[in-house]
């Protein structure tokens, strides 16, 4: 059977499936709400799930503190990202974003024939707001990406120029706040959305709350899209075991604040070990470092070390992220880059 021509060319996603010891590769964070295993043994897996999933929405409007009316929980963020594209993008619609960022954007673009336009970052990986405003003016795009904090950099936009392009223009504004918990300053947009016509933003329990393998993400917005989003969405789409440790997981609040808290403090830590051995980091609001590094085969050497990390490829070779670990998981990497380090020099 042929493919379409919009999907020939893509790369399946890979993850490193690779022997580890320590894995800080993929900015998934420790299981500390579920140490031991969840009951189920009340649910009834004969029936369907609640296909609004209305308690878990409750539970996402006491923790974000907006109407459950204006919520869409979903299998992650990426559930989310092409519920929109599915709703809003016909044949050839302009999608923008910046770059480098998460990929799934231009992914799911090409998916839905969309014309992906990226705006570069400057040399320091930030991003300027007023090219995305000035081009988005020019090519008149159907939805544009933005990710704060950004990954893979970290990267935390100022929540008025964010707003500014709302503003500023026609298109669905998406705003991507999967790592906003671990942000020194966590001003979420989510307070916006009833103010605008063409705001979305996501948010995944996925990273602040350990819950990767549970697939959980939700979008939040003004009435009008979440109604187009709904007619689209399919049914009994968040299986009931999901929306059960969902709602667990919101009932522990406090414990997250406290994972993320530490998080922000390990970050400072590692990243000062980084620069004193030489790495050039970049600054990062996120629970990962973007860092640079001169070895040429660096994650290779720590991939024989049992140590994953991210490496990226061209055109950013010699680019790495490394997910903040916990204390121990920290001083093994940092014990084993000093080990390469000394290597590589007596050579």
């Amino acid at each position: 059977m042929k493919t379409k021509n919009a999907v020939k060319d893509l790369k399946p996603y890979q993850p490193n499936e690779v022997p580890y010891t320590i894995k800080l590769d993929a900015n998934e964070s420790e299981n500390y709400l579920f140490p031991k295993g969840v009951c189920l043994d009340y649910l009834e897996f004969n029936l369907y799930p609640d296909s609004q999933a209305s308690a878990l929405r409750k539970s996402i409007e006491r923790f974000i503190q907006v109407d459950q009316s204006l919520i869409i929980a979903g299998n992650g963020s990426s559930e989310m990202i092409e519920l929109i594209l599915k709703t809003f993008i016909e044949p050839n619609d302009k999608i923008l974003s910046f770059e480098p960022s998460f990929s799934m954007y231009s992914i799911f673009s090409k998916i839905y024939f969309a014309d992906y336009i990226a705006v570069p970052s400057e040399d320091d990986f930030s991003l300027d707001m007023n090219k995305m405003i000035n081009l988005a003016k020019k090519v008149n795009p159907k939805i544009i990406f933005i990710c704060s904090p950004n990954n893979p950099t970290g990267f935390l936009f100022n929540q008025n120029d964010i707003l500014k392009l709302v503003q500023n223009t026609q298109a669905l504004v998406v705003v991507d706040e999967a790592y906003i918990e671990f942000s020194s300053q966590q001003k979420s947009l989510i307070t916006h959305v009833s103010s605008y016509e063409n705001l979305i933003v996501l948010r995944t329990l996925s990273k602040a709350f350990g819950l990767a393998g549970a697939r959980l993400g939700y979008l939040v917005s003004n009435q009008g899209i979440v109604n187009a989003l709904n007619r689209v969405k399919s049914p009994y789409n968040l299986n009931s075991i999901t929306q059960y440790i969902g709602i667990q997981a919101l009932s522990q609040v406090e414990k997250m604040r406290e994972f993320t808290n530490q998080i922000i403090e390990n970050k400072k830590v590692l990243n000062q070990d980084l620069v004193t051995l030489g790495f050039q980091t970049y600054p990062s609001e996120a629970n990962f470092i973007f860092f640079r590094s001169d070895i040429p085969d660096l994650f290779e050497v720590l991939v024989e070390r049992k140590i994953l990390i991210r490496k990226f490829t061209k055109p950013m070779d010699g680019y790495y992220r490394v997910t903040v670990g916990n204390s121990e998981q920290n001083q093994i990497l940092i014990k084993n880059l000093k080990e390469i380090i000394h290597e590589k020099s007596s050579c």
